[in-house]
């Protein structure tokens, strides 16, 4: 089988070593330049018959496959996803080779916000069950989506008795053919559409994750929302989460009892959410997910007790002035700042936002949809906000939207100019809140604690 593997990072290079073992006609294109130690263990796999093209232009030219393994930040609008389908080729990726080949039982979990959240109490439930989860240990920001330490894991056997979670964006979705025995959506609303084309096209990538379940398998929606609706398109049992509501099998939150889970008809109360940082509804969906996948109450409540988030997250980041930071650099769309400063009292916040106006893979947040979602965040900055640090290019269009509104705002031109004014605007605040509301470099994010420290 003629097999085009794109990129030459370490996941790339791991899926063209087994496929080459494997037999299959293996190429190995890197639409951009690597770096030495990639673009040499690259070269290194010439020796197993793989063609190695580095700076290989695909979307001139693809060339001819059966299947094509993309990358995962590869958007769906690219032109050499066009020509690839066009021309009858299979598109795929790691995380759908995965879901093809684990022997043992999958887990699954996409949603506009809170995967990776939920991911990781999701595991954190399970191994506390005493179940065996194998989830990345490689993805970069936190975060558990398909890596080569999975790929690692078949070569080795025994992935009968092991549990696969993997966290699955639009981007994997995509180009997937494959959905987990347990499916979890867990949140729906526009976002990312420069990377597929639309608002239907975003949503027929996520329904992927259902699409080719079968019946006795699980699927864990959200009442609360649009991702209700993924329910109709698979046979699975369905679960449910509510932050509003009870739920007659799944998890629900109430405001007396705290989180609380429902099997059977049966309602246990696990209590109260007493973690630093993690946000109600990835609690929730992490039990319902949790319970559906064979773990006791007991463990679920143990979790529950001591719920936190992985880095980036809400996450506590020291003091500027002596006023407490949160750093929450994922939140590179509106609803995610929102949904933080929701929380938070009127007018206390000096909040730091800003960032890219193109991740690569087009504008972001320019669909109609999405503008609203920018509007309604900056309603919530405005209540939440007492000054608002702006950097980045997306700073001046912030800025626009925020003064509107009679929000006072500070544009700066980066990061570190952002922190520094927030430092000097910070007394007499409740906090200091990084949530970009755009996109923002893995860089950036990974030091702003440093900038914290170093103003603090």
């Amino acid at each position: 089988m003629k097999v085009l593997i794109e990129g030459l990072g370490p996941d790339a290079l791991a899926l063209a070593r087994l496929l080459a073992y494997e037999g299959d006609a293996v190429r190995l294109a890197g639409p951009g330049g690597a770096g030495d130690r990639e673009t040499l263990a690259a070269l290194e796999l010439r020796e197993l018959g793989v063609a190695v093209e580095v700076d290989a232009d695909l979307d001139t030219d693809p060339g001819l496959a059966d299947v094509a393994y993309l990358d995962v930040w590869t958007p769906e609008t690219a032109p050499r996803v066009e020509r690839l389908r066009a021309q009858g080729s299979r598109v795929s990726c790691l995380g759908d080779l995965l879901l093809e080949r684990w022997e043992g039982p999958t887990i699954g979990v996409t949603g506009t916000a809170g995967k990776t959240s939920t991911a990781h109490l999701t595991a954190e439930i399970l191994r506390c069950a005493g179940i065996d989860v194998a989830s990345s240990r490689g993805a970069r920001a936190g975060n558990l989506w398909p890596t080569e330490d999975l790929l690692a894991a078949l070569g080795q056997g025994g992935t009968a008795t092991r549990v696969l979670l993997v966290e699955l964006t639009s981007s994997h979705l995509a180009f997937m053919q494959h959905s987990p025995g347990l499916a979890a959506v867990i949140s729906f609303w526009p976002d990312h559409l420069e990377l597929h084309g639309g608002l239907e096209r975003y949503r027929a990538a996520k329904e992927t994750i259902v699409r080719h379940q079968r019946p006795g398998d699980v699927v864990v929606v959200n009442a609360d929302d649009a991702s209700a609706g993924f329910a109709s398109a698979t046979p699975a049992r369905q679960v449910e989460i509510s932050l509003r509501r009870r739920v007659e099998r799944g998890a629900f939150l109430d405001p007396g009892l705290g989180v609380v889970l429902v099997e059977a008809g049966v309602e246990t109360a696990l209590g109260h959410i007493e973690g630093r940082s993690a946000h109600p509804a990835n609690v929730v969906a992490a039990a319902a997910i949790a319970s559906a996948a064979g773990a006791p109450a007991s463990a679920v409540a143990e979790a529950v007790a001591t719920a936190a988030t992985p880095h980036w997250r809400a996450e506590p980041c020291g003091e500027l002035a002596g006023v407490p930071v949160i750093d929450d650099g994922m939140a590179a769309t509106p609803a995610k700042t929102a949904a933080l400063l929701a929380r938070q009292p009127g007018r206390s916040v000096v909040l730091v936002a800003g960032g890219l106006v193109d991740a690569g893979g087009g504008p972001v947040h320019s669909a109609p949809g999405e503008i609203e979602l920018v509007d309604r965040a900056c309603d919530e900055v405005a209540r939440a906000a007492r000054v608002v640090v702006v950097f980045g290019e997306a700073g001046p269009r912030l800025a626009r939207l925020l003064r509107r509104r009679g929000v006072e705002v500070a544009e700066v031109s980066d990061l570190a100019a952002a922190v520094t004014a927030a430092a000097q605007l910070a007394p007499g605040a409740g906090a200091v809140i990084f949530s970009p509301l755009f996109p923002v470099a893995l860089a950036d994010r990974a030091r702003f604690a440093e900038l914290v420290d170093r103003c603090g």
